[in-house]
């Protein structure tokens, strides 16, 4: 059938003069005529039939050996030739000159499916987002505007799997230029700062010292404190002993014979208690505040952020100090009040405002002699909000 009809196919237009006469030999593969085909322009006979067939075999051999390059596995099965694209299986030890037109049409339109269920493969290769799924059960075919985690499509002979990482990768370069203030050109940033006050106390200078005098805020002094301390033992009974001593008149001594404690020795008529007493000297030192600040306030300085006109894409930071009770103690530098300083410590302006054009952290400092002083720096976090269009 396939013959015929590539023959038919072959044919020029016009009308036959006579149909072959063809019959299949005991060799199904070579063709006997026992006539010839005439037609207004041409004559066919039997040696022109056998190169239509090989010339048809060898394009659907061509047309299956293309399929193999696109991921099509034939297999030969007892009921005949089938095909398959699952990645996970070999390929099979099919004859490919004896596929057919059939299978080969079906497996052409094969190629372009996304095979269902098919399993997502090293979703480890993503890019690990936080925030971002991480796993993905099954492949699902993509969409014109999708091929992300998860999603498959057939292009230029290959099966490609999304796995996200592009979309991950863009992700993360957004969210770090975001955090560093990296704007494409045609957008402005809008900042955001939320304000911060404190209040600048005062705090005790020196330490404590086991030296009279004053020492910062405190004033050292100390008492001698005596502590009589009686022994209260139990008295032992020594009974009396005779020792010889040739040097003495009576050649001897009577020793012991009375009551005496073990600690302090004595001599006692009768069992009781020791009465030695001992006289401890203990020094203590007081330490007093003398500086009369415990609840001094010099100042309550905050920070805001005021947002300037779009055009030039900036904020402006203003601190204000409020004065207070303690104020008029306060000794300045200099004529500049306040020092403004980045996150590194350096110095970016003086004054109550500064305008900056980045986020960051920025703080600003009461420029002081004094060491007592507490909190006596604010700081406030700039952020980007939002972003509008440039002009």
């Amino acid at each position: 059938m396939a013959v015929a009809a590539a023959l038919m196919m072959a044919l020029p237009a016009g009308s036959m003069v006579s149909m072959p006469v063809v019959r299949a030999a005991d060799n199904a593969d070579m063709l006997h005529s026992k006539g010839v085909i005439r037609c207004e322009q041409a004559v066919l006979d039997a040696a022109d039939l056998q190169d239509l067939y090989a010339y048809v075999t060898q394009r659907r051999r061509m047309t299956a050996d293309v399929l193999l390059q696109l991921g099509t596995k034939f297999r030969q099965q007892s009921g005949g030739i089938i095909c398959d694209r699952n990645p996970d299986t070999g390929q099979g030890d099919a004859d490919l000159s004896q596929v057919s037109w059939t299978l080969l049409t079906q497996a052409v339109a094969d190629s372009q499916k996304v095979p269902d269920g098919l399993s997502v493969l090293n979703p480890e290769n993503a890019l690990p987002i936080e925030g971002v799924e991480q796993h993905t059960d099954h492949y699902v075919p993509a969409v014109a505007d999708n091929l992300s985690r998860g999603k498959a499509v057939w292009t230029d002979g290959k099966l490609v799997l999304g796995n996200g990482a592009d979309n991950d990768r863009a992700y993360q370069k957004g969210n770090d230029d975001g955090n560093n203030g990296h704007v494409p050109d045609f957008l402005r940033p809008l900042f955001s700062v939320q304000e911060t006050a404190v209040e600048v106390r005062h705090v005790h200078v020196g330490e404590p010292e086991e030296a009279e005098g004053v020492s910062g805020c405190y004033e050292n002094s100390k008492e001698s404190k005596k502590q009589y301390v009686v022994c209260g033992g139990g008295l032992q009974w020594m009974p009396p002993i005779w020792l010889e001593n040739p040097e003495e008149p009576e050649g001897g001594s009577w020793h012991g014979g009375y009551y005496t404690c073990p600690y302090h020795d004595g001599i006692y008529e009768s069992a009781g208690t020791c009465t030695h007493e001992d006289v401890v000297v203990t020094v203590v030192w007081q330490h007093d505040l003398v500086c009369g600040l415990e609840e001094a306030v010099y100042a309550r300085m905050s920070v805001r952020g005021t947002d300037t006109d779009l055009t030039d894409g900036a904020i402006r930071l203003e601190a204000v100090i409020e004065e207070g009770a303690a104020y008029g103690q306060l000794l300045w530098q200099g004529e500049d009040l306040l020092v403004w300083t980045d996150e590194a410590g350096n110095v970016l302006g003086t004054g109550p405002e500064l305008t900056v054009q980045a986020p960051g952290i920025y703080r600003c400092g009461m420029n002081v002699q004094n060491e007592d002083l507490d909190n006596r720096e604010a700081g406030v976090s700039v952020k980007v909000s939002g972003l509008v269009l440039g002009n």
